[in-house]
């Protein structure tokens, strides 16, 4: 527990800094880095013929769609990178039968979702860092996943009685989901109270609602990607970040989170100036 919260403490500030005040390719980088990341360690978990090469291609696909998304029309960006990540993993296909094993087919689907589905999905960060009052909008997805599974951990250790999927993640209970849900509803609202103080105006009510989807999503983001890895037979995707594991460990629930929260403001934006 000690380590995880060291790594918040440390964490946190950062995130807001970046968010607030460097410029928003910053943000892409950090962002294209967790997907890169995060592709890397699923197709290392979840395909045995996947080497460097391919779990290489993906990356670099995974990373560069939420970067350049900063720069260039999201959408096109998208294709392109798909495009030459279908190429190149294609050719890796037929290539293989030069060799006695040929690639499984399961690694050309796991390649296209590490290095396609999640960068679009994390790309949401970017489209609302992107929007009008862009910053205020990009650190929903941040508050909704960390205060959901910050309530969780605390609610489950000291409240926690009744499980809430055992086969899948043993440790989650239904307090601690239950606990999830009240702090990721109350810090959005609190969120609300500094934008206001700070001269934004705000609609509390769908502040509340954001909070509550985002602890839906972020909640069940996670226990989806702990029930891949029960699958896998691994504990964690990696451990690059002490206390949590790998960059997909950390950022599981974000890929659910970033996307939802970025339709529900399109529809209806809570803040205003």
């Amino acid at each position: 527990m000690l380590t995880r919260i060291i790594v918040a403490v440390i964490a946190i500030p950062v995130l807001v800094v970046l968010i607030f005040f460097a410029p928003v390719w910053a943000l892409g980088i950090v962002v294209g880095g967790i997907a890169a990341v995060s592709a890397w360690e699923f197709l290392r978990c979840t395909s045995r013929d996947a080497g460097p090469r391919i779990s290489a291609y993906a990356a670099v696909a995974g990373f560069s769609y939420p970067f350049l998304s900063v720069f260039y029309n999201s959408a096109r960006v998208f294709e392109i990178a798909v495009f030459c990540l279908f190429v190149a993993v294609m050719v890796e296909l037929m290539l293989s039968f030069r060799r006695e094993k040929t690639m499984q087919l399961d690694t050309v689907a796991l390649t296209l979702v590490a290095g396609g589905v999640f960068p679009l999905l994390l790309t949401g960060i970017i489209h609302l860092a992107v929007r009008r009052n862009g910053a205020v909008y990009a650190l929903l997805p941040f508050v909704a996943c960390f205060s959901s599974d910050s309530g969780a951990y605390f609610a489950g250790v000291f409240l926690g009685r009744h499980k809430l999927a055992p086969r899948i993640s043993p440790n989650k209970t239904i307090e601690g989901s239950a606990g999830g849900f009240l702090l990721a509803i109350g810090l959005m609202l609190v969120y609300g109270l500094i934008l206001q103080a700070a001269g934004f105006q705000v609609n509390y009510t769908v502040m509340g609602v954001y909070g509550f989807l985002g602890a839906l999503a972020g909640q069940a983001g996670d226990l989806g990607f702990s029930a891949i890895k029960r699958l896998c037979g691994v504990k964690d995707y990696g451990k690059l970040i002490p206390g949590h594991g790998g960059m997909l460990d950390r950022f599981d629930s974000m890929i659910w989170t970033a996307p939802l929260l970025d339709l529900v403001v399109r529809w209806v934006p809570a803040i205003t100036r």
